[in-house]
């Protein structure tokens, strides 16, 4: 695994340059720290591309041997309203691990929002793994409405909001002292369904098990219009993704460029 690691490390300039750069950004971190940290970023990583071929062989019966999942009954007392569940997530830790174990110790399927691979042959294939354990792959192209379907049916649908957007499915929101472009979908739906919100994450543990942690609703807010709310429901999201991501700096998906475009905070955004 080290070989490995190192290996890319050293020879895919791209993304080394990507996740430094991002680690010094947001860390404010440089020097020999920006390395060790990219180096062990690029260890976890390569841990977790291997690792998922392998996620095959968890079944209900020994789910525990790949993960630990801790809050379910958060889940379960949300389940009850009967409005479904929204599941805030990010590329932390092995989060393909963490879904495909969720319907062993889950009561109600999962639908994660994805975006489509290429070429085709390899989403297919991707897609196929990532199902059967009996969850289902929801195109992002297609989530608006294919999430409503599910939270009518009082299910759960997964969102990982750690990726770029554009300027018309985006908003700017705070992320590690910047504003970034964040998906806007999830608050939307949320506000529009009135379905809750838990964050649910997962890190490795030395025991290269992966801890999962549910947590408890994320309270909408109470005034403001809905573009305000949205705003403020969307910041709240990207602060816990953050929390969650500086208490794991070596286990976020830092290779990827989620701060190609941002925007210096005022002082007035600050105080706000």
């Amino acid at each position: 695994m080290k070989i490995l690691s190192t290996a890319w490390y050293v020879l895919d300039a791209n993304h080394r340059r990507t996740a430094e750069a991002n680690l010094r950004l947001a860390l404010e971190v440089n020097g020999k720290e920006v390395h060790r940290l990219a180096r062990e970023n690029f260890r976890h990583l390569t841990q977790v591309f291997t690792e998922f071929p392998c996620m095959a062989g968890i079944r209900r019966e020994n789910f525990r041997r790949y993960v630990e999942p801790q809050g379910v009954e958060h889940l379960v007392r949300s389940l009850e309203r009967g409005r479904g569940v929204l599941i805030l997530t990010g590329h932390l830790g092995n989060w393909e691990w963490m879904a495909y174990a969720a319907p062993y110790f889950l009561p109600a399927r999962l639908h994660m929002v994805a975006r489509p691979l290429r070429p085709p042959l390899l989403n297919r294939w991707v897609t196929g793994l990532r199902e059967r354990s009996g969850n289902r792959v929801i195109a992002k192209q297609h989530a608006l409405l294919h999430a409503l379907k599910a939270l009518k049916k009082n299910e759960m649908v997964g969102f990982l909001l750690d990726q770029n957007a554009g300027k018309k499915t985006g908003i700017w929101a705070p992320f590690f002292g910047v504003d970034v472009l964040t998906h806007k979908t999830l608050a939307h739906i949320a506000l529009r369904t009135g379905a809750p919100v838990h964050p649910v994450f997962n890190h490795r543990m030395d025991d290269d098990r992966y801890h999962i942690h549910i947590g408890p609703e994320i309270p909408p807010p109470c005034t403001g219009s809905l573009e305000e709310k949205v705003a403020a429901m969307t910041a709240a999201f990207n602060r816990i993704l953050e929390d969650h991501i500086r208490t794991f700096p070596d286990q976020w998906y830092w290779v990827h460029r989620r701060f190609r475009r941002f925007r210096a905070r005022t002082v007035s955004a600050e105080l706000s």
